[in-house]
Formats: structure tokens, C-alpha cells, sequence
């Protein structure tokens, strides 16, 4: 799913060579901007301690590229680097990917990018509130649909069940395909009633995760890939948005080192002439 991926982020060999004035100006822009993000996680995770964890849920701060010389830009990408987790919605309209920096995100929106400090950013929210309100009856259905009928009911109840207002942080709702004893009319079945929604994810590590909503708000079809191609998970999920696509609130504390550890790094290279 490399359509996924915003080009050039976090790789230091596609970064073009820099005149040295450039090159230190784009570094300094870089760890003035993670000083920046790094005290604005701070103060969020103080205010979590004294209100609670929803501080930190509702963190959503933009910071346009356009406060970057565009020269700078390919420097910025290749310091912050690149996450595990990438979004698209609506056939890739919206192009959205974790960069090194926990919970700090490069979102694409046409010709306009953005870093965004969130948990996840809000459209993606905001879009994962969209679809049918509720499992439809079944469609396709047919002699040789037999455990369809029930998987739709798990999921009709769970998804009843969903709390709207927060991203889940703990493991959510799931009932595993691979598992059960499925007929190719259950597998037609399942598919055709809960279709295919507007949200795609991936995440890479030890394995690879795709992870699609369906037309249906709260219901996500995930599969887990290993490095041959291997489905290792084929799953439907209930949740508001899959706990792990989003950064989790502890991750912030994560957030707040990684930049003080980049921005010292850079610091330490102006200094020493390594840069520029």
C-alpha cells in the first residue's frame, strides 16, 4: 500500500545537497520547531495531570509548512524522520503520516501540508463518525452462507456499544475470521453487507497491518500481513477509531524526549560545524 506513503519524508539519502547557509538555517528552523512542539506537550501533560487524560485527547495543534523556507522542507522531513503509521481517506484526498516524533503527524490536503500535533488529527475523527448508522441486514445471503448471520450480529451489538466521544486506548471488540470455518458465501456476505468505507491505514513494524473502515461508522476490517505476504490476522473490529492507528496518551511522554533529543542533536552539530 505505498500509495499511502507522502514522498521523501525521513529519508536522509533523498535529501538534495544544501548550500551551507541553507543547510544551517533549515536546521536551526527544525529545532526551534521541535522546541516548540516539545513545550507544548509539556504544558498539555501538566494540565493532563491536574484534569485528567482528556488534556491530552484533546491536544490538536497545526503548524503549516509555510512557516518553512520551502528549501528547508527536505532537511525538517529527513530530522523528524518517519512512524509506522500512515492514513489515507477518501481514495487519498487527504494523505496523512506519523513522523518519528510521536503524535506529531504530516498531513497532506491537495498542494497544502501541515504537521499536526494530535492524537490523530480531526478529520480523521471527524470522518470515522461518518457512514451507516448501524449494521444493515445481510446481503447476499444464501445457501451457502452459514456464519455471516452471526459475525453481523457481534458486530451489530458491539458497535451499539461503541463510546463515540473518545479513541479507545485499551484493546477493543473483535471477532477473528481466520479462525472460524468461513464458506466463500460468508466471506461475500460479510463484504457486501458492511462494503467499504473512506478510511485506510497502515501500519508497519514486525508486520504489516491494513486497516479499512467499512461503510459502517465503528466497524473496521483488519488484517495483519507478515514480511512473505502471509495474512497472519483477517479480523472485523468495533471501535470509533482502532486504538492502535491513533498515538496513545502515554506516547506523549515519548513526544516531549524525542524532540528535546533531535533538537539537542542538531543543536550539537551547528556547534560543533557539522552542519552548514
Amino acid at each position: 500500500m505505498s500509495s499511502l506513503t507522502l514522498e521523501g519524508a525521513g529519508v536522509w539519502a533523498e535529501v538534495p545537497r544544501m548550500a551551507p547557509e541553507t543547510e544551517r538555517r533549515a536546521a536551526l528552523a527544525a529545532a526551534a520547531f521541535l522546541k516548540e512542539v516539545g513545550a507544548r506537550v509539556q504544558e498539555a501533560r501538566e494540565a493532563a495531570r491536574e484534569t485528567g487524560k482528556q488534556a491530552l485527547s484533546d491536544l490538536h495543534e497545526i503548524y503549516d509548512f509555510s512557516r518553512f523556507d520551502p528549501e528547508w522542507m527536505p532537511f525538517v522531513l529527513a530530522a523528524l524522520g518517519r512512524g509506522e503509521v500512515r492514513i489515507a481517506l477518501h481514495d487519498g484526498l487527504v494523505r496523512i503520516e506519523e513522523t518519528g516524533v510521536p503524535a506529531l503527524w504530516r498531513m497532506k490536503i491537495g498542494a497544502s501540508e501541515s504537521f499536526v500535533l494530535s492524537r490523530v488529527p480531526l478529520c480523521v475523527r471527524k470522518e470515522a463518525l461518518e457512514g451507516d448508522e448501524t449494521v444493515g441486514r445481510i446481503v447476499n445471503g444464501g445457501p451457502d452462507v452459514f456464519a455471516a448471520p452471526a459475525i453481523l450480529e457481534e458486530l451489530r451489538r458491539a458497535q451499539s456499544e461503541i463510546d463515540w466521544s473518545a479513541i479507545p486506548e485499551d484493546p477493543v471488540f473483535m471477532t477473528e475470521l481466520s479462525r472460524q470455518p468461513l464458506s466463500p458465501g460468508d466471506a461475500r456476505a460479510l463484504l457486501s453487507t458492511l462494503g467499504t468505507g473512506t478510511i485506510e491505514a497502515e501500519i508497519t513494524g514486525f508486520a504489516r497491518s491494513v486497516i479499512q473502515r467499512t461503510r459502517v461508522r465503528g466497524i473496521w476490517h483488519s488484517r495483519l500481513f507478515n514480511n512473505a505476504g502471509k495474512t497472519l490476522l483477517d479480523a472485523y473490529v468495533a471501535a470509533v477509531i482502532p486504538p492502535e492507528v491513533a498515538a496513545s496518551s502515554e506516547a506523549f511522554a515519548d513526544t516531549e524526549a524525542k524532540c528535546r533529543e533531535i533538537a539537542e542533536w542538531l543543536e550539537a552539530d551547528l556547534a560543533r560545524g557539522a552542519i552548514g
